[in-house]
Formats: structure tokens, sequence, C-alpha cells
């Protein structure tokens, strides 16, 4: 009964335990420096050493840039089972539990002593004691860990830890050491695969600082707005106002940095940028409140110089000079312009050239075309021609193509060439024809005759239109008549009293209140006529039929059966 017992109270002292290391390495964790340096974890002892080889096997030793290992004497065999999970894999599936914080040095026999707040476990090498909840200890081969109210020690080969919580933590994992003191952390470590020393000095949210394992650092200070960070070759430094922004060097030097961007914002940016050559390359500089801006590119051989409203820009093409927002000057092997506003404007390209005034434009191109406009008049003589005298009559001639158009705007068009000719006297006649194709008059905007290879229309609007396409044909006078005809149906409409449709299967037919119908069918046609409501009756290859008031009397006969009507009753006469 007292074993059952020890054994019940031994879990939440092992829980007590637990949640110390715990809190612990929750605090490691929260002060890691650039270079990956963790603080120590805290659960249980070293994991176990490797075994020794046995006497007499070969002593085997780690090539360069490689792993330690005996060289293979056998072909490495696969196992019975590749899929079997060993039961210690299967202990950790699921849970954040390491074999770290198994017990070492256990045998399978225990010694477990339980009184009341006292309880002891020893098990071959291992030994954990307790007096709930002031004291506990455990040790095991190369590992001890005491927990005393709320100072917690442990040291072990690999882990080092003593806490006071909340104020004071120690911590060491292997060769990387950290100390917490209220709010302020140190970290420090001899490196890692024989790179350099690396240390971490935080107060947040004041003060931050570190060198890391790449051989660089940092230093955050936020209340003075400063921030920085290099390694080897590259970096950031922000001062207020100041920065630096490099990479190709460990500092901001514009001597060894291959990229380099600083400035005193907004007063003053400057960067370059070596090229591939290691000189030749591309800078820029930057001075808002001066209104300056320079560039330069040694790639293009470009350069570009904004003072105010000075500018000067240079490039394998030719040059220019501006002053803002009155002259305007460029030049090159090939070009030259200038530009003063708004006085002229003068530039050559090659052959050619353009003269702007406020009165007039004059140019002359490559190939000895002109052009000459001023307020009242232009002309340009080149391959085609054109004049405008007023802003309203414009003649243009193209001779290549036979074509002349003359338009005195809004009363006179006409334009000819092989391919139209057109005439408009507006508002009273046009013409427009395409040789061969189509011809249309309109005798004011109401008149239209319109006549070409599929067919023709006359119209008379809004009153009056006729035509044909191809064979179809139409007639329409609205709102009264309508007739529309192809090769296979008409359609013929005297609004309101005649309605015919008709194709080539049936006809429909309504004259005031008389209907007659015509239909083909097997054997002939079938007609019926109707006069409303008095009289119907019609007939059929096999038949006829007759009603009076539709059925107030009436007589059937399809084939040989036959019946009559009396007061609307159907009577058979014969089967």
């Amino acid at each position: 009964m007292l074993l059952s017992r020890a054994k019940k109270a031994h879990d939440p002292l092992r829980l007590t335990m637990a949640f110390a290391l715990w809190l612990t390495a929750l605090i490691g964790y929260a002060f890691p420096n650039s270079a990956d340096a963790q603080l120590p974890g805290l659960g249980g002892g070293p994991p176990p050493a490797q075994p020794k080889p046995p006497p007499g096997a070969p002593e085997t030793h780690a090539a360069t840039g490689g792993e330690q290992g005996g060289a293979p004497k056998i072909e490495a065999q696969i196992p019975e089972d590749p899929l079997l999970v060993p039961d210690e894999v299967k202990k950790q599936i699921g849970s954040s539990r390491t074999a770290d914080e198994d017990a070492v040095g256990t045998l399978v026999e225990k010694d477990i002593d339980f009184y009341g707040l006292w309880y002891s476990e020893t098990s071959g090498d291992y030994k954990f004691q307790t007096l709930f909840p002031f004291w506990a200890e455990r040790t095991q081969p190369g590992d001890r860990s005491t927990f005393v109210g709320p100072y917690y020690q442990r040291r072990s080969e690999d882990v080092d830890v003593d806490v006071a919580f909340p104020l004071f933590w120690h911590l060491r994992e292997k060769n990387t050491y950290t100390t917490v003191v209220g709010p302020f952390a140190h970290q420090e470590s001899d490196g890692e695969n024989g790179g350099p020393p690396t240390h971490a000095n935080w107060l947040p949210p004041l003060f931050f600082e570190g060198k890391t394992s790449d051989g660089g650092g940092y230093l955050h200070i936020p209340p003075l707005l400063t921030f920085t960070e290099h390694s080897d070759s590259d970096g950031l430094n922000i001062i207020g106002p100041l920065f630096c922004k490099w990479k190709g060097g460990p500092a901001c030097d514009l001597r060894t940095a291959d990229t380099i961007d600083l400035g005193i914002a907004p007063f003053y940016f400057y960067g370059r940028e070596r090229g591939i050559d290691g000189q030749a390359g591309s800078e820029y500089e930057v001075i808002p409140p001066l209104l300056h801006y320079y560039e330069y590119d040694a790639a293009k051989d470009a350069e570009t110089n904004l003072w105010g409203p000075f500018l000067w820009q240079r490039d394998r093409e030719g040059e220019v000079f501006d002053i803002f927002p009155l002259f305007y000057r460029n030049w090159g092997p090939n070009h030259d312009n200038t530009t003063l506003l708004p006085f002229f404007h003068y530039g050559t390209e090659g052959t050619s050239h353009l003269l702007v005034t406020p009165l007039f434009v004059e140019a002359e191109g490559n190939e000895g075309e002109s052009t000459f406009a001023t307020w009242g008049y232009a002309r340009y003589r080149g391959r085609t021609e054109y004049d405008m005298i007023t802003p309203l009559f414009h003649w243009y001639r193209d001779p290549d193509i036979g074509l002349d158009t003359k338009l005195l705007f809004p009363f006179y068009y006409q334009t000819s060439s092989p391919r139209q000719d057109d005439l408009v006297v507006f508002p009273f006649y046009a013409h427009f024809k395409r040789p061969g194709l189509v011809e249309s008059t309109w005798v004011t905007p109401l008149f239209e005759h319109r006549h070409g290879t599929t067919g023709w229309s006359t119209n008379v609007y809004p009153i009056f239109f006729s035509g044909r396409t191809y064979e179809d044909t139409h007639v329409v006078v609205p709102p009264i008549f309508w007739d529309f005809a192809t090769p296979k149906s008409r359609a013929t409409v005297v609004f309101p009293v005649f309605f015919r449709f008709s194709d080539k299967d049936s006809i429909d037919q309504v004259v005031l209140n008389t209907y007659y119908g015509e239909q083909s069918v097997a054997g002939g046609t079938a007609w019926e006529f109707h006069l409303f409501p008095a009289l119907s009756f019609g007939a059929s290859p096999t038949g006829h039929w007759w009603n009076v008031l539709y059925g107030l009397a009436g007589y059937t006969r399809e084939g040989t059966k036959s019946k009559m009507r009396a007061l609307y009753i159907p009577i058979t006469l014969s089967e």
C-alpha cells in the first residue's frame, strides 16, 4: 500500500521539476543573438556516450571535410522489416518529449521511500529525493539537478544552470553562456565549428548589441533612433536622419564597398555602384533643398545634372542644356534643336529643318518635301499635295492613286479617283459612286435612290420605301402598306383591312371579317373559308364540311364517314 502511494506521489513531484526546467528554457530561448547561438536546453542529463569499439577493432579517423566513421568491411544489410518503428521512437511521436529527459543509470528495480512530504527514489546510479514543495534533487551519472524554493541549479558535462526565479538566470550549453539579470541579458560563445566568438547584450526595449558568427554584428538603440547591422560583406547603419547601406565590404566605406547608398534624410542622398570591371559603374546624388539631381552611368556613358531650373544631359547620342521653363537646347552628330518659349523653335536633323514661330510654321524634309502654315493659309508639297485657305477650304491631291479631294466646309465636298467619284452640295444634293459596284443619289436628305450589283432601292423619307436585293423585294408605305416578297414566300398588309401571308405550302388571308386558308396535304390541297361568325366551310381531297354559327347546324364528310350537327349536337350518319 505504501509503495502504491509512493508511485502516485512521484508523478506531481516530477511535474514540479519539469515546470521549473521549462521556465528556464523559455527565458533562455527568448534571447538568441543573430549568430543563431541557442540558449541551453534544460532537460535531463547528457546523451549517453558512444560505446567503445571492442578490443582489436581498427581505429577510425574523420577524413578532411568529412564525418568520422570506420570504413565498412561488409555490405550494409537491409533490416527484415524496414517499416518497423522502434519502441523508443513510438514513445516520442506526438509529443515534445526528447531522449534528454529520460533518466540515466537506472535499473529495473527501484527503491522508493515515501513519508508524508518526503519522497525518495533510487535505481542503480539514479537517485531522486524531494521534501515537497521546499526541496528536490536528482542525481545520475554526470548530471545533478537541485531545486530549493525559487532557486534551481543543474550541473552536467554539457549543461549548467543557475536560476533564482524570476530575477537571475545563468545558463551554459556546451560553449555558450547566457546570463539574465532582470531586464538585462548577456550571451557569449567561443564560436561553433571553428568560427569566431559571438556575444549579445540586450536591455529591452532600450539597447541591443551583439557580434554574429559571420564576423558581423549589430547595435540597436531605439530611443536614439539608432540601428546598425553589418557582416563581412554588407550592412545598414541608421542614426537619426543619417543612413548608410552597402554591399561588398565590412563597413560603410566608399573605398571598399561595391554598392553604397548614404545620406541625411531629407537633405542629401548619394549612391554608387561599381561596374563589372570594378571601376566603371553608376552613381547618383540628390540634394532636395537645392533642387539638385546628378546621375552618371558609365556603361551607357550617360550623365544628368540638374541644379534648380538648369539641366545638363549627355550621352553617346548628344547633349542637352535646358533652362526651365523657357529655354531648351539639344544637339548631337546629326541633329540640333533650340527652343525659346514663346518666341521660336528651330531644329535640324540631317538635311531637314523645322522653324516654328507664333506667326507661321515652315519645314523641309530629308526628301525635299516642304510645309508652310500660317493662320489663314497652309501648303504642303511632297509625294502628295495639300492646300488650306482659311480653315474652311481644303484641297488634297495624291497623284500616285489619282485622288483629288476638295472641301468647302460645310457646303461643298468633291472627291474623284479611279475607285470613287463623290459630290456633295449640302443640303440639296449628293452623289456617291463606286464604279462597277454601287451608285447612290440624294436629293435633299429626304429622297434617295441607290442601285448596284446586288439590287436597287428608292426611298422617300419617311413615307415610302421600295427596293430589291437579289431576288427579294419590298414596298412599304407606313403605316398603311407593307409588302415583302422572296422566291419562297410573301407577306402583304393593307392595315387594317387586308392581311395575306403565303409560302410554297400554305396561304393565310384575312379581309375584314373573312378568313381564307389553304395548305398542301397528302393527295392535294385542303382549304377553308370563314365569314365570322355566321358561316364557315371547307374541303380536302377526302371530304368536305360546312357550319352555320360554328355548329348550330352543320355537316361533315370524311371518306365514308359522315355526321351532322343540330343545335351544336354531333349526330353520326355513317361509319
